[in-house]
């Protein structure tokens, strides 16, 4: 055979009976059931946020928690928060007021730390908003500048126009063109240039 070979198990007389092994399982499923319903008693009771994180405000009994001071030796005088109903031997809250305390505190830091960053987001989203409307107002102070100075040379173009039209009669007759070059002439100006 190979290396790996199964072969059926052989019944001998030392086998457990069919009887006791019945028994056995159902004690295992009685077991099983058990614990099964011990979950479910165990799942019915929850602890209320409140009652695990920082001062307590409410007892899962739903009594409001009053404030007691250790009478231990190790202890002595030191602040605790439980509830008026914790001599029933039921589950009741119970905290020492020092470390609810700080766990009230650590909450807030962390909230103030979420709000912080929350501003600071938003500074920061402000502070690129005004970036961008100062850079497209310089944009825009920019192209006006353009326009006014196009708008400004036509204005001229169009003042100069008229007044050398009307002083030196129309802008035609100062100027010919030549063959050997581009001549301006009028009133005692006289440019002449030779074209190479």
């Amino acid at each position: 055979m190979g290396r790996y070979s199964y072969s059926q198990p052989s019944s001998s007389s030392h086998s457990p009976d069919l009887t006791s092994l019945l028994e056995a399982e159902c004690e295992m499923y009685a077991a099983e059931a058990e614990i099964t319903r011990w979950n479910a008693e165990a799942s019915d009771w929850e602890p209320s946020a409140e009652g695990d994180d920082g001062i307590p405000r409410t007892c899962y009994c739903g009594s409001e928690p009053v404030h007691g001071y250790s009478q231990t030796p190790k202890d002595p005088y030191r602040r605790y928060i439980t509830c008026p109903n914790a001599d029933d031997r039921d589950c009741h809250v119970w905290k020492w007021w020092d470390v609810a305390v700080e766990e009230e505190l650590r909450e807030f830091q962390r909230e103030l730390n979420a709000v912080k960053g929350e501003a600071n987001q938003r500074e920061q989203k402000l502070l690129r908003l005004e970036k961008q409307v100062s850079e497209f107002t310089k944009k825009k102070s920019g192209a006006k500048l353009m326009v006014f100075s196009l708008v400004l040379g036509l204005v001229l173009l169009i003042v100069l126009g008229s007044h050398v039209g009307r002083s030196h009669g129309s802008l035609s007759d100062g100027v010919g063109i030549t063959g050997d070059g581009v001549g301006f002439t009028g009133d005692g100006v006289g440019i002449t240039g030779v074209v190479v």
